[in-house]
């Protein structure tokens, strides 16, 4: 028997959630994963329930429009029969560019992919959580989340309220007998830079982690029940309890140039 009923993944048709999918699977009877591309979802469905024996669905819905949250809610629970046990929220989107030249319709359909679709997902399956006294939430912030970004400034404003967000409700969670964890990875191997227009060069050389690394260390705090905040890596922890002793003027500069685009 399988520890998990029902798994649902967003931002689940590659990197870090489509890694998370695969390490959760083995546990759960029933997977929906959830992205915009369905072609890489019905193939990552296939290929999940042939290996581990679990039901997968594609549903392929784009997060960055309002109210879609609450229709993939419903829909998973058409799907399976139940509400999620985990719900695991990566999807997100990011650019980079001075504030003033990106285009505020791109960076407001991001804010409301990366904060909005969370909240509402987090709002909707807390309450089943809650009235069944279980359940796990994973939601993906990053290291940005800790400290401002220049030239990534709304990107890494989000994922401060996705941490915050996640460690408040955390702590309201626990009188319910429910889990909400924040993964917050540094520079990883993905498409994400490249679509975002970052650089990255000193970050991959030195910092840059796989989605099977990040994934696992997700994937272990899930099962084992700790920590709720999980930064993956000895370097990035190094980093953030570097930054305790550093003026935040110091570290809003150094990141401003470690992001800041080729011209």
């Amino acid at each position: 028997m399988k520890r998990y009923k029902a798994l649902l993944v967003t931002g689940a048709s590659s990197g870090i959630g489509k890694e998370i999918a695969y390490g959760l699977a083995p546990q759960a009877e029933q997977v929906v994963l959830v992205a915009r591309r369905s072609d890489k979802l019905e193939a990552l469905a296939q290929d999940i329930s042939l290996r581990f024996g679990t039901k997968a669905f594609a549903l392929a819905a784009d997060l960055s429009v309002s109210g879609n949250a609450q229709t993939v809610f419903e829909k998973f629970i058409e799907l399976v029969g139940c509400p999620p046990d985990i719900l695991v929220n990566d999807a997100g989107a990011g650019f980079c560019g001075e504030a003033a030249e990106l285009s505020v319709e791109a960076e407001a359909q991001m804010l409301r992919l990366n904060m909005e679709s969370l909240m509402v997902l987090c709002k909707l399956a807390l309450k089943t959580m809650y009235a069944r006294r279980k359940g796990v939430i994973l939601n993906v912030a990053s290291m940005g989340g800790f400290q401002p970004g220049p030239y990534m400034a709304a990107y890494f404003a989000s994922k401060a309220f996705v941490l915050s967000y996640s460690e408040a409700l955390a702590e309201e969670s626990r009188l319910h007998g429910v889990r909400v964890l924040t993964l917050c990875p540094g520079s990883v191997d993905t498409n994400f830079h490249a679509l975002a227009g970052s650089k990255r060069g000193f970050l991959r050389y030195f910092f840059s982690s796989t989605p099977q690394q990040v994934a696992w260390e997700a994937v272990r705090a899930i099962l084992s029940g700790f920590p709720n905040v999980v930064v993956p890596g000895y370097s990035n922890k190094a980093i953030l309890l570097a930054e305790r002793f550093l003026p935040r003027r110091l570290v809003t500069i150094l990141s401003g140039k470690l992001l800041k685009p080729r011209r």
